[in-house]
């Protein structure tokens, strides 16, 4: 009962102190082993990470063809969803009939993507990229304040 007071005090003491330090609303995360994570996000870094990305992005990626971009990034999917797929599987968090189900969409809806992405205009796919954007980001904020569950 004494560690739970002390441990109550400290969360308080370390809110107040992320508060005072021009963080936001502190959070706590408990995972499935009972580790409890805290933090905050600054919300002076926030621009500043806004603009760096801004910045990245256009380095990387302003200038280069609309189709070259896709198919890149199509390209750089595979890795990041084979290390995700590892990573669940290693935790035992896939269903393996669904994952199967789902790969064969994935595969047949990729080719007729890429088909129909070499048909299509420049100016035309970067419209479409843009209105794919604007719903996820849409969804983004509706789900941000909670007014889509």
């Amino acid at each position: 009962m004494r560690q739970e007071c002390s441990s109550e005090k400290r969360d308080g003491e370390e809110k107040s102190a992320a508060l005072k330090a021009g963080k936001g609303k502190v959070r706590k995360l408990i995972d499935n082993y009972g580790n409890v994570f805290t933090y905050s996000v600054n919300i002076r870094v926030i621009p500043l990470l806004g603009l760096t990305a801004g910045f990245f992005s256009g380095l990387l990626g302003i200038g280069v063809p609309i189709h070259l971009s896709a198919a890149t990034s199509m390209f750089i999917i595979i890795f990041t969803s084979t290390a995700g797929t590892m990573t669940n599987l290693w935790l035992n968090q896939i269903r393996i009939d669904y994952a199967v189900l789902l790969a064969f969409g994935i595969i047949f809806g990729a080719q007729i993507g890429a088909h129909y992405a070499a048909k299509v205009s420049a100016r035309n796919l970067r419209r479409m990229f843009g209105i794919v954007l604007l719903i996820a980001s849409i969804r983004m904020i509706l789900k941000f304040t909670y007014i889509m569950p």
